[in-house]
């Protein structure tokens, strides 16, 4: 005996419509990508100096939609991050690392993704 699923769909052009929103929304995840951004952020933890570097770091969501971006507004923040060799300083990848070793920013995306999905489903 062969296993298979049948598929009936009843309002064709509500489906239709259904996934189009899905696929719109999966284009452009500008609110997944924020919180995976946002979920990064707060499980960093940046090298302790003065505390500006906590403190200028932020979510900045890409006008295309399918991008966010860290930032952090400060004139040595890159340079703490990424290292300067030359200059005997050593990087501390706080936000990569972080991004790396927590699950919970690619969680945020995966739950922002499913409801973007689940409210383009509820729209038949």
């Amino acid at each position: 005996m062969a296993d298979g699923y049948a598929v009936v769909v009843v309002n064709g052009p509500a489906f239709a419509a259904a996934i189009a929103d899905i696929g719109k929304a999966l284009a452009k995840p500008a609110g997944p990508l924020a919180d995976a951004a946002r979920a990064t952020l707060d499980a960093a933890t940046p090298p302790r100096l003065t505390g500006r570097l906590a403190a200028a770091a932020r979510v900045v969501a890409a006008p295309s939609g399918n991008r966010a971006r860290i930032t952090v507004d400060t004139d040595y923040a890159a340079v703490i991050h990424w290292g300067w060799p030359r200059h005997g300083i050593a990087r501390r990848p706080w936000i990569t690392a972080a991004f790396r070793r927590d699950p919970k920013p690619l969680d945020a995306m995966a739950a922002g993704i499913q409801a973007d999905i689940d409210t383009a489903a509820a729209r038949t």
